[in-house]
């Protein structure tokens, strides 16, 4: 399971790392880092993101669970 990680950033604004990375994205906005880390952390299932306060406490948390794989669908013409 891939984290990715929202949190504060120590010059301003908000960074988002991914679990293993060694350099965060920056965002300027919370919002803006977190409409990011849902997207590409729900494009990346299994996946969890969190956001952090600046004590390393976390405020929110969602989980993308893997997406099972449905059997094709079929149209019938009459």
């Amino acid at each position: 399971m891939r984290l990715f990680v929202v949190y504060p950033s120590a010059r301003s604004g908000w960074e988002l790392l991914r679990e293993g990375d060694s350099v965060p994205l920056h965002f300027s906005e919370k919002d803006s880092a977190i409409g990011y880390g849902r997207c590409i952390a729900d494009a990346n299932r299994p996946s969890a993101l969190r956001v952090e306060t600046a004590h390393g406490t976390v405020e929110t948390a969602w989980r993308f669970e893997a997406v099972e794989l449905a059997d094709p669908v079929t149209t019938e013409r009459r």
